[in-house]
């Protein structure tokens, strides 16, 4: 392995720990279970989006919860072992239940929350809610 490749590698796990290092990931009131998958969040001018990768997870067994300003995502990942294995040279890859609470940034539609699951992403789309409108108030 040559000095640039070195580098890249080196690049690729402090990366990885950079990402690891964020307060919601590290918070475990927003998480339980084993694992815990990574997530992105987009907002457009209507929208949210959430990917989250869950490669390995069947789809039929993970659960999705809207509420309006946050997402409960949970599931287990699990794979068989090969038989009569004699030594394990390298273990990434995390297997178990996984439950990821994700704060959204606005309220959003619950109602019409959609998920598609997409080469090992989840892909939840959330419209945005938009309270617009009057309404007189009473006294009393």
């Amino acid at each position: 392995m040559d000095q640039y490749d070195k580098n890249r590698n080196l690049e690729k796990h402090l990366g990885r720990m950079i990402r690891n290092m964020t307060l919601q990931r590290m918070d475990p009131i927003l998480q339980s279970g084993s694992w815990f998958p990574a997530a992105d969040v987009y907002e457009t001018t209507s929208e949210i989006y959430v990917y989250i990768d869950v490669s390995g997870v069947d789809p039929d067994k993970i659960s999705i919860l809207a509420e309006d300003t946050a997402l409960t995502v949970s599931g287990v990942r699990k794979y068989p072992a090969p038989e009569k294995v004699s030594c394990i040279h390298q273990l990434e890859i995390e297997r178990a239940y996984f439950e990821r609470k994700i704060l959204l940034p606005k309220a959003i539609d619950v109602a019409r929350t959609t998920s598609e699951y997409h080469h090992g992403f989840l892909v939840v789309t959330m419209p945005l809610l938009h309270r617009k409108g009057k309404l007189k108030i009473q006294i009393t």
